[in-house]
């Protein structure tokens, strides 16, 4: 470290441009009129936040009128363009706009250590960021506005494309936005569709052209589908392919409830008939992916086959519109195309079939999450279960495994979920108890505690107590962060009553230690809650956990400071750094400088202190950890306060009240007191 300035001031974040949109549709067709008024829209943006709502029904194309004239628009908007999907109609779980807000705010550069908990906080944050940008904000598959107004910026140079099967009249009442209604084509674009796929063969069967749109509803999604089918036979004429579609149609009477599927069955089965036996297989086992978006690593394990074949199944299905690449390695089905493909795995392969395909997706994302954990934490007991058989992910560095667990967090939700609703009960409470420590870091609070839920209930389905004590060890992790101390404190004498039966020290060790952190912050200072840190260390001792002792003799000596016995606390403290030295966690010797800092502090040795913080501070600042950077700072101003250096002192405060404001955090306001009382002199 070189100079204070390294040490008291915000790293530089570096500018980041996002550019989110998928893939626009090829050959897309007519709504002429539609994207003259998004022009229009856009051209306001320079005095207001136009919000556009295409409305209509599913399989009509809103999404790809949006994406499609969200790039044509791009240069209108030079600081980047942002997609979400809420998934108001896909599989697994709906996203809140809570979950949409995070992962933006995380496209716009802003490290996960000051994205706030709360939805308020992460819609203000949001609102701060885009401040003074000219942004294009993507919002797909959305089912009511609340989904949608804490995404709304509120300064002009912004605009707002959302898509909903529903008509979003509150969002039209209120927030003013401008409802564009999409209907099927008319006959002559679907002609136009049709014919921008297959060529001049429209041309000459004008007349068949005309039934095959008929048939297709005049939805452009089952147009595509329907072209695809006669770009697959170049000998078939139209008039085959409506004879056949005529057929279907009739067969398929009973299954025309009125439902959603009803207008592209026909045109589905024809497409589907025509795949070989194997992608016909693959494809329909597709609709049984618990989330919105897959790999091909996972679709080889929700299928059964190499991931190599996998692969190639998947460039046939996205040539025949089946399915739909987004980017690279990432696919997903169409809701109705889904539903579709769940409809024939229910008629051709039976229930047991259906959850075997559910269960080893299951165990792949298991164990490929498993996989990523080790590569963050190395010294985390992962418990992901029986051996894999399909090729799993490898992650070069911790940015892999981050960027592998962003784009994956919902699936994890999902297939755990998943696993328990097909009974798979074994590998739903291995999930959770293999992973937490990414939702902890990463600050997924709320998800985090949602997948203990579903732990805790497979745990309790299979009566499998160390199921059971890992999951409520992680379950009180995450209420205590979440705020809730008395269900923290429930969660731990749960996981201590179940770890009785299954005997494991590591849930023993830290469940006993947590107690006692709790218990101490509670203000509760009797022998009993530093009692329950020492029983801990005895646990790890005797089963060789060297970290669970150094993290109790770290919360000792702390213990030992709010007690001002300093040279207790300081031989625990010193203790703690060697032990975290010993096994290469660096993180923790640098969490421990913090505890060492303060003791030194305390005990009027404040220029080892700042020596202490720096080198912490320059190991959370390598990592990107904002949340533990701004504690070394307050300790940094602390020791440079002792020392009657003023400015240093205030300036290390500043630096880390910027990061508490962002956060909510109630330490803010008695820093902001602390900065004023030093300019009072006081």
């Amino acid at each position: 470290m070189h100079g204070d300035v390294h040490i008291v001031s915000r790293p530089a974040r570096p500018v980041r441009v996002p550019h989110q949109l998928p893939l626009a549709a090829t050959g897309f067709v007519d709504r002429t009129a539609h994207l003259r008024q998004l022009d229009a829209l856009a051209a306001e943006a320079e005095t207001s936040v136009p919000v556009a709502v295409l409305a209509g029904p599913p399989g009509v194309g809103k999404t790809a009128l949006a994406v499609h004239w969200a790039h044509r628009a791009r240069s209108l908007f030079p600081d980047g363009d942002l997609y979400t999907s809420v998934h108001g109609h896909a599989p697994g779980p709906r996203a809140e706009a809570s979950q949409a807000l995070d992962a933006i705010l995380r496209a716009l550069g802003v490290p996960p250590e000051r994205i706030p908990l709360d939805l308020d906080g992460r819609s203000a944050l949001y609102r701060s960021e885009v401040d003074g940008k000219r942004l294009l904000v993507v919002v797909d598959d959305v089912l009511n506005p609340t989904q949608v107004r804490p995404l709304l910026p509120a300064a002009p140079g912004c605009m707002v494309v959302v898509t909903s099967r529903s008509t979003l009249p509150g969002l039209v009442a209120r927030e003013g936005a401008r409802r564009l209604s999409l209907g099927v084509l008319p006959v002559v674009d679907s002609v136009a569709l049709l014919r921008n796929t297959i060529g001049t063969r429209v041309e000459s069967e004008p007349r068949a052209a005309h039934e095959l749109a008929e048939h297709c509803a005049r939805l452009p999604l089952a147009l595509r589908v329907a072209a695809e089918r006669l770009l697959d036979r170049p000998d078939a004429t139209l008039s085959d392919l409506v004879n056949e579609l005529a057929a279907e149609e009739s067969r398929l009477d009973a299954l025309a409830e009125e439902d959603e599927l009803s207008d592209l069955r026909a045109v589905m089965t024809a497409s589907y008939q025509a795949l070989d036996d194997d992608t016909a297989r693959f494809f329909r086992h597709l609709g049984l992916h618990p989330g919105p978006e897959f790999s091909s690593g996972a679709a080889a394990a929700l299928t059964g086959t190499r991931q190599v074949r996998a692969r190639g199944f998947l460039d046939r299905l996205a040539r025949a519109h089946l399915v739909e690449r987004l980017r690279e390695d990432r696919y997903r089905l169409h809701d109705l195309v889904r539903l579709y493909a769940v409809e024939r795995v229910r008629a051709e392969d039976g229930p047991e079939t259906m959850g075997e395909a559910v269960g080893r997706v299951a165990r792949w994302y298991t164990h490929a999450a498993a996989r990523a954990q080790l590569v963050e934490l190395p010294n985390f007991p992962v418990v992901p279960g029986e051996e894999q058989d399909h090729e799993l992910p490898g992650f070069a560095s911790v940015e892999d495994t981050l960027a592998w667990f962003e784009a994956e967090r919902t699936n994890l939700l999902a297939v755990a979920r998943a696993a328990l609703d097909h009974g798979h009960h074994d590998t739903a409470w291995r999930l959770p108890a293999s992973v937490y420590p990414l939702f902890e870091l990463h600050r997924h609070w709320h998800e985090w505690r949602d997948l203990h839920a579903i732990g805790l209930r497979a745990a309790e389905e299979a009566d499998d107590a160390f199921g059971a004590a890992r999951n409520h060890l992680g379950m009180g992790d995450a209420q205590w962060l979440l705020g809730d101390p008395d269900a923290a404190v429930q969660h731990y004498g749960f996981a201590l009553a179940a770890d009785r039966q299954a005997g494991d020290p590591w849930v023993e060790g830290f469940a006993l230690r947590q107690l006692g952190v709790v218990a101490w912050q509670r203000g509760e200072r009797e022998d009993d809650t530093a009692g329950y840190v020492e029983r801990a260390i005895t646990v790890f001792r005797e089963s060789g956990e060297r970290r669970g002792e150094a993290m109790c003799l770290l919360s000792l000596a702390d213990f030992g400071a709010d007690l001002a016995r300093w040279e207790e606390a300081l031989g625990r403290c010193r203790t703690a750094i060697d032990a975290f030295g010993g096994i290469g966690d660096v993180w923790s010797v640098a969490w421990a400088r913090c505890t060492l800092g303060r003791i030194l502090t305390g005990s009027g040795r404040a220029a080892d202190a700042v020596a202490e913080y720096r080198a912490a501070i320059g190991v959370f600042e390598e990592r990107d950890d904002a949340d533990s950077r701004a504690a070394a700072l307050l300790g940094l101003g602390d020791a440079h306060a002792e020392l009657g250096d003023t400015g240093e002192a205030r300036a290390a405060w500043r630096a880390a009240l910027e990061h508490l404001r962002d956060h909510g955090d109630p330490r803010a306001e008695e820093v902001e007191e602390r900065l004023g009382r030093r300019a009072a002199g006081g």
